[in-house]
Order: structure tokens, then C-alpha cells, then sequence
């Protein structure tokens, strides 16, 4: 549990920020973490870091959430949607190379993407794998449904001091770095000539009460890791010999943090059947792939049907299984797909 004399620290903003900040860097592997709002900040935190600049072209895959587009849009970038792998779902390498621009890679249902070029930054709102070095960022989430679940709030990490210090200043309001007797905080002096702001940032800061929820979080993310695991491998046993039934690929040594099971069924008109036969079997009602991002109404001016021909056969196909359960949930959860199967 949190410790007592730390949680007295919440009347100190910012204290139990910056200890969540340490403790998550050193959980994912990283050397500095900024906490943010949430996880569509920090990749926005992340892209000003790097200076892309309005009019720039930032590739994407369609075959997410949203928020990776969006976090493309609020730094007044372009994004170039850049197709996926039929076989892992994720943002096509050898495509994406082709885009002369950053990238913004996502671990869809929390398998690793692999992306290694140091001006990415790698969306891993979905995981909790280890920081890739090889890219400039690694984005993380605490929405909710996440797998370290506080609520809301994000976390943004990389290994490079500059580009740390970047994202931290354009987060706080554009405060200027006072020097080491601010502990590592970006906070104003008392002095009234005292200068904050040498650039316009947003306000993305996490809460010291986010903070120390996230703090007890961590203290059971391999718990909160190995159940999500666990509930995987029991839909794995249920589904194997199933002709009609895809899993997400997993290529050997990658890291999976599965947030979801991916499956995909051989045709879209097979999806409202077999959901309905899961119900009926007492089991969850599985949830649909995100609708491609650029054909959702607001994002239609961005590109036209077509522009991804892989994702768009695929994303109708796509069934996400629930893998937040305990033990005897998730074997539970598996004995009633199997009656659907059935």
C-alpha cells in the first residue's frame, strides 16, 4: 500500500507526480517519464518535444483509437494514414517507412509494434511492455479500462534529457526550467520579475490525487499484467481448432500486454451472430474493432475510402474479448465461448 508519509505529501503539489514519475520510469525501463492529464496529451506533448510544426506530415494507423489522430491534429500536423499488417493488425513498418515523416506507431491491443526509428513515438496506451530505446517516445494510458487503470491520466517517457525537458515545459503551461533547486519540477519562482513562460504550452498536468492512485496501481501492475495473460491463454485453448476463427498474430519474442483478445472471424457478417451466441451463453458481449479513424465523420476530409484497403477488410472482422478478470473469471469466461462455438 502507499505509504503513509508519502500520501501526507499530496498538500506538496507535484510531490507525488514526481514520485510517480520515478517509480514508472524505472517499472517500464526508462530514464524520465512525464506524467500528463491523459494519454492523448502526452503524444501531443510528445510531437511539439520533437518539432513537428503545423503544415507537418505525421504517419498513423487508421486501425485505432482516435486519440493517435487527434494528438496529429491539436499540434496542427497532417496525418498520413499508413495501412496495417494483415497478420498482426499493427501499422505496417515497410509502408510507414515510405512516409518521409515521424510516426506514431500503436500496440494494438497491447503487442509491441515494431517501429525503431529514434524520431518515432511509440502509442502504447494499450500495454504496459518495457520502453522500446530505440524511439524517441513511449506513450502510455491510465484511462479506465487500461491496463493500469487510475481513472485518467498518462504517461510519457523517453531516454533522451533534452527531448524530456521539452515535453515537460510544454505540458506545464510552458514554464520555464528554474534550475536543480527545483528538484526536477518545473515550477515558477516567488520573485514578482520572475519569467514563466518562454513558449505557449497547454496545461496537461496529472493531479497529485491521480498520482497516488496510480502509485497504488503500480504496486500491483504484474498481477494486473499476468491476470490480463492469463484471461488470453484461456481464449486461446477455447478457440483453438476453430477454422473460422483468426487470433491476432504474436510473432516469437514479441511482448503482449493484451489489453484485449483480438480475434478475427472469416467473414464481417459472422460478427452480430456469433456476439449474440456469446450473450446467450452467459458470456460478455465482445466489443467491435474501433471504426477506421478516417472513416468516422469528423476525420472524413482526411482521407478517402481506400487509402488503407488492409485495415478496411479487416476492421468489420475484428472481435475484442475481455481480458480484465480475475482467475476464475477468465476460465469462466472461456467455458462460455466455448458453448458459443458449440
Amino acid at each position: 500500500m502507499l505509504d503513509k508519509a508519502l500520501s501526507l505529501r499530496c498538500s506538496q503539489k507535484g510531490q507525488l507526480v514526481a514520485e510517480f514519475e520515478r517509480q514508472f520510469a524505472q517499472y517500464v525501463g526508462a530514464r524520465y517519464a512525464i506524467a500528463h492529464c491523459n494519454g492523448t496529451a502526452t503524444m501531443h506533448s510528445a510531437l511539439v518535444a520533437l518539432g513537428v510544426k503545423p503544415g507537418d506530415r505525421v504517419a498513423v494507423p487508421p486501425l485505432t483509437y482516435a486519440s493517435t489522430t487527434l494528438a496529429v491534429l491539436h499540434a496542427g500536423a497532417v496525418p498520413v494514414f499508413v495501412d496495417v499488417e494483415p497478420k498482426t493488425w499493427n501499422m505496417d513498418p515497410g509502408l510507414s517507412f515510405q512516409v518521409r515523416s515521424p510516426k506514431i506507431p500503436v500496440s494494438l491491443y497491447g503487442l509491441w509494434s515494431a517501429h525503431n526509428l529514434p524520431e518515432d513515438i511509440d502509442d502504447a496506451a494499450e500495454t504496459l511492455n518495457p520502453h522500446n530505446h530505440d524511439v524517441a517516445f513511449t506513450s502510455y494510458s491510465f484511462e479506465a479500462s487500461k491496463i493500469l487503470p487510475i481513472g485518467e491520466g498518462g504517461m510519457l517517457v523517453t531516454d533522451d534529457e533534452g527531448l524530456a525537458w521539452a515535453a515537460r515545459q510544454f505540458h506545464t503551461v510552458g514554464y520555464r526550467k528554474n534550475g536543480p533547486e527545483d528538484e526536477g519540477l518545473l515550477i515558477p519562482t516567488r520573485h514578482p520579475l520572475s519569467v514563466r513562460h518562454d513558449i505557449i504550452g497547454w496545461n496537461y498536468q496529472m493531479s497529485d490525487i491521480q498520482a497516488a492512485v496510480g502509485l497504488m496501481q503500480l504496486e500491483r501492475a504484474d498481477e494486473l499484467l499476468n491476470a490480463r495473460r492469463y484471461s488470453a491463454e484461456c481464449y486461446r485453448q477455447a478457440i483453438q481448432g476453430c477454422e473460422w476463427i483468426t487470433p491476432q498474430y504474436v510473432p516469437e519474442g514479441w511482448p503482449h500486454s493484451y489489453w484485449t483478445y483480438g480475434i478475427a472471424l472469416q467473414s464481417k457478417e459472422m460478427w452480430e451472430p456469433f456476439a449474440r451466441e456469446i450473450v446467450s451463453a452467459g458470456g460478455e458481449m465482445p466489443f467491435g474493432a474501433f471504426r477506421l479513424t478516417y472513416q468516422e465523420p469528423a476525420f472524413r476530409h482526411l482521407a478517402p475510402d481506400g487509402t488503407c484497403p488492409i485495415a478496411e477488410e479487416l476492421q468489420p472482422r475484428i472481435m475484442q474479448l475481455q481480458t480484465n478478470h480475475d482467475k476464475a473469471g477468465a476460465e469462466l469466461a472461456a467455458t462460455r465461448l466455448r458453448l458459443a462455438l458449440r
